[in-house]
């Protein structure tokens, strides 16, 4: 693999006590790809991802973020050194900030009038800059969801994790924002690692779909030859019965 792509993870293996739960994982991601784990509940896909944004230590293997060693080799950067996006399913806002304040909270590098400005134009892009003095309890799911989005994209990060960030939206709902974050993303040119057990998610919004079995990527395809071939295990059935609530 290229160690000039946005991010390269190289043969990681991760245990929980006796459990692999990671199981020599490779992949890399361009600088504006988004690249998908799907897989049911208990593979590991959510474990990859917290390797890639610093959140585990792998057992084994190498982590390389915008041609930096990040974790491998007695390294192990933490999430606030690797420069990553963070968008979770629970938007995770700040209840005590308004909206104007949740999106600052991660740029305090910046002067107060910078600050403002790169928020108030990140509200704008997200279409949420009328809702700037609103507080979090005051907004839809959609709107909590648009602001978190902006609060993770307003550091200008090289990494975006996406860890099933539209579940717990409506389907109307849910199909509006997430066609609105892809066009975000893409927009930006903002390399993106995102997890799903939805195979629909998966398909239209990925570049790349890798499909998980048990601790392992068992196939990686463009989403239209994974569609259309015959996957060794097929996630765009099994995942989506999959009711397991293993949180690897």
């Amino acid at each position: 693999m290229n160690s000039t792509t946005g991010l390269v993870m190289s043969n990681i293996t991760h245990h929980f006590g006796q459990t692999r739960v990671v199981d020599d994982v490779s992949l890399s991601i361009a600088p504006g790809e988004l690249l998908c784990l799907l897989g049911p509940s208990g593979c590991g896909k959510t474990t990859t991802l917290r390797i890639a944004a610093g959140l585990e230590s792998p057992s084994a293997g190498a982590v390389v973020l915008n041609s930096q060693l990040v974790s491998g080799n007695g390294v192990h950067l933490p999430p606030e050194r690797r420069h990553v996006g963070f968008l979770f399913q629970d938007y995770a806002l700040f209840p005590h900030l308004d909206v104007l304040g949740n999106v600052e909270f991660g740029i305090q590098s910046l002067t107060g009038t910078e600050r403002k400005t790169r928020a108030l134009e990140m509200l704008d892009q997200v279409g949420m800059k009328d809702y700037a003095q609103a507080w979090p309890h005051q907004l839809s799911g959609g709107q909590q969801q648009r602001v978190a989005l902006a609060r993770a994209l307003a550091p200008n990060p090289g990494l975006m994790m996406l860890d099933d960030p539209f579940s717990r939206l409506d389907k109307r709902l849910r199909d509006q924002v997430r066609d609105d974050t892809l066009h975000f993303l893409k927009r930006n040119r903002v390399s993106t690692l995102m997890v799903t057990h939805n195979p629909e998610e998966a398909m239209s919004m990925s570049d790349r779909v890798a499909d998980m079995g048990p601790g392992r990527i068992v196939q990686m395809e463009h989403p239209e030859a994974l569609y259309t071939g015959q996957p060794t295990r097929s996630s765009l059935r099994s995942s989506a019965r999959s009711t397991s609530s293993t949180p690897w």
